[in-house]
Protein backbone atom coordinates (compact mmCIF):
# COMPACT_ATOMS: atom_id res chain seq x y z
CA UNK A 1 0.00 0.00 0.00
CA UNK A 2 1.11 3.46 -1.08
CA UNK A 3 1.70 5.71 2.11
CA UNK A 4 1.03 9.52 1.36
CA UNK A 5 5.06 11.48 2.15
CA UNK A 6 5.85 14.56 2.50
CA UNK A 7 7.61 14.19 -1.19
CA UNK A 8 4.26 12.74 -2.69
CA UNK A 9 1.68 15.24 -1.16
CA UNK A 10 4.24 18.02 -2.59
CA UNK A 11 4.44 16.89 -6.21
CA UNK A 12 0.51 15.63 -6.01
CA UNK A 13 -0.20 19.77 -4.71
CA UNK A 14 2.38 21.03 -7.65
CA UNK A 15 1.06 19.38 -10.11
CA UNK A 16 -2.34 20.18 -9.06
CA UNK A 17 -1.75 24.08 -9.00
CA UNK A 18 0.13 23.72 -12.28
CA UNK A 19 -2.68 22.34 -14.28
CA UNK A 20 -5.13 24.91 -12.81
CA UNK A 21 -2.93 27.61 -13.74
CA UNK A 22 -1.68 26.32 -17.21
CA UNK A 23 -6.07 26.53 -17.67
CA UNK A 24 -5.84 29.86 -15.89
CA UNK A 25 -3.39 31.11 -18.50
CA UNK A 26 -5.36 30.66 -21.55
CA UNK A 27 -7.69 33.83 -19.63
CA UNK A 28 -4.22 35.67 -20.12
CA UNK A 29 -5.10 38.34 -23.91
CA UNK A 30 -3.92 36.74 -26.89
CA UNK A 31 -0.47 38.34 -28.41
CA UNK A 32 -0.79 42.16 -29.78
CA UNK A 33 0.27 43.30 -32.95
CA UNK A 34 3.81 43.98 -31.68
CA UNK A 35 3.74 40.88 -29.18
CA UNK A 36 5.64 38.03 -30.92
CA UNK A 37 4.49 35.28 -28.22
CA UNK A 38 2.09 37.33 -26.17
CA UNK A 39 2.27 37.33 -22.58
CA UNK A 40 0.98 33.91 -21.79
CA UNK A 41 4.28 32.01 -22.78
CA UNK A 42 6.78 32.81 -20.17
CA UNK A 43 4.42 32.00 -17.19
CA UNK A 44 3.22 28.65 -19.44
CA UNK A 45 7.21 27.78 -19.82
CA UNK A 46 7.41 28.45 -15.75
CA UNK A 47 4.19 26.10 -15.32
CA UNK A 48 5.62 23.16 -17.55
CA UNK A 49 9.15 23.00 -15.64
CA UNK A 50 7.25 22.77 -12.57
CA UNK A 51 5.08 20.38 -13.60
CA UNK A 52 8.34 18.31 -14.80
CA UNK A 53 9.76 18.67 -11.79
CA UNK A 54 6.75 17.75 -9.67
CA UNK A 55 6.39 14.81 -11.84
CA UNK A 56 10.05 13.69 -11.24
CA UNK A 57 9.91 14.08 -7.54
CA UNK A 58 6.74 11.80 -7.59
CA UNK A 59 8.59 9.30 -9.46
CA UNK A 60 11.52 9.46 -7.13
CA UNK A 61 9.31 9.27 -4.05
CA UNK A 62 7.40 6.64 -5.48
CA UNK A 63 10.99 4.92 -6.16
CA UNK A 64 12.47 5.05 -2.74
CA UNK A 65 9.53 3.18 -1.16
CA UNK A 66 8.09 4.14 2.23
CA UNK A 67 10.35 5.91 4.86
CA UNK A 68 11.43 3.63 7.28
CA UNK A 69 11.97 6.42 10.46
CA UNK A 70 9.38 8.60 11.67
CA UNK A 71 10.16 12.10 12.96
CA UNK A 72 9.16 13.20 16.41
CA UNK A 73 6.30 15.59 16.31
CA UNK A 74 7.65 19.82 17.03
CA UNK A 75 6.35 22.17 19.63
CA UNK A 76 4.87 25.34 17.52
CA UNK A 77 8.02 27.59 18.50
CA UNK A 78 10.08 24.88 17.50
CA UNK A 79 9.05 24.77 14.17
CA UNK A 80 9.07 28.31 13.72
CA UNK A 81 13.02 28.38 14.45
CA UNK A 82 13.20 25.61 12.43
CA UNK A 83 11.38 27.00 9.35
CA UNK A 84 12.63 30.73 10.07
CA UNK A 85 14.51 31.09 6.59
CA UNK A 86 11.38 29.72 4.55
CA UNK A 87 8.72 32.09 6.70
CA UNK A 88 11.59 34.92 5.82
CA UNK A 89 11.45 33.99 2.15
CA UNK A 90 7.63 34.26 2.71
CA UNK A 91 7.82 37.65 3.81
CA UNK A 92 10.38 38.70 1.89
CA UNK A 93 8.21 37.87 -1.24
CA UNK A 94 5.00 39.79 -0.19
CA UNK A 95 7.31 43.05 0.39
CA UNK A 96 8.48 42.56 -3.33
CA UNK A 97 4.96 42.29 -4.40
CA UNK A 98 3.85 44.97 -2.35
CA UNK A 99 6.93 47.34 -4.18
CA UNK A 100 6.99 46.24 -7.64
CA UNK A 101 4.38 48.50 -8.58
CA UNK A 102 5.77 51.37 -6.86
CA UNK A 103 9.60 51.26 -7.59
CA UNK A 104 9.61 49.67 -10.62
CA UNK A 105 10.83 46.25 -11.80
CA UNK A 106 14.60 46.67 -11.83
CA UNK A 107 14.81 48.31 -8.01
CA UNK A 108 12.75 45.59 -6.72
CA UNK A 109 13.88 42.65 -8.31
CA UNK A 110 17.62 43.73 -7.64
CA UNK A 111 16.24 44.63 -3.32
CA UNK A 112 14.11 40.94 -3.41
CA UNK A 113 17.75 39.58 -5.05
CA UNK A 114 20.07 40.76 -2.41
CA UNK A 115 18.07 40.46 0.07
CA UNK A 116 16.93 36.27 -0.21
CA UNK A 117 20.48 35.50 -1.64
CA UNK A 118 21.74 37.08 1.33
CA UNK A 119 19.33 35.20 3.73
CA UNK A 120 20.00 31.95 2.00
CA UNK A 121 23.82 31.97 1.65
CA UNK A 122 24.14 34.01 4.59
CA UNK A 123 26.97 37.23 4.92
CA UNK A 124 29.12 35.99 6.78
CA UNK A 125 32.07 36.30 3.83
CA UNK A 126 33.09 38.88 1.26
CA UNK A 127 32.91 35.41 -1.46
CA UNK A 128 29.64 35.08 -0.47
CA UNK A 129 28.45 38.90 -1.02
CA UNK A 130 30.61 38.78 -4.10
CA UNK A 131 28.46 36.06 -5.14
CA UNK A 132 25.05 37.68 -4.21
CA UNK A 133 25.91 40.56 -6.12
CA UNK A 134 27.12 39.31 -9.09
CA UNK A 135 23.88 36.99 -8.97
CA UNK A 136 21.54 39.64 -8.42
CA UNK A 137 22.99 42.15 -11.06
CA UNK A 138 23.43 39.60 -13.81
CA UNK A 139 20.21 38.10 -13.63
CA UNK A 140 17.32 40.93 -12.58
CA UNK A 141 18.60 42.73 -16.02
CA UNK A 142 19.11 39.66 -18.14
CA UNK A 143 15.28 38.54 -17.19
CA UNK A 144 14.34 42.59 -17.63
CA UNK A 145 16.26 42.47 -21.24
CA UNK A 146 14.10 39.44 -21.77
CA UNK A 147 11.04 40.69 -21.54
CA UNK A 148 11.78 43.41 -23.02
CA UNK A 149 13.62 42.92 -26.52
CA UNK A 150 12.65 39.19 -26.48
CA UNK A 151 9.23 38.97 -25.64
CA UNK A 152 8.28 42.65 -25.92
CA UNK A 153 6.38 42.44 -22.42
CA UNK A 154 6.56 45.52 -20.59
CA UNK A 155 7.53 45.69 -17.03
CA UNK A 156 6.84 47.71 -14.22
Amino acid sequence: MLTLTKDRALALAMLVLAGILLVETGNIPPPTSWQPYGSALFPRILLVVIAVLATLLLIRSLLAGAPQRTTPRLAFGEWLALNRTVLALFALFGLYALLLPLIGYLAATLGFLVASLALLLGVDSRRKWTINLAVSFTLAPLVYAIFRFGLKVWLP
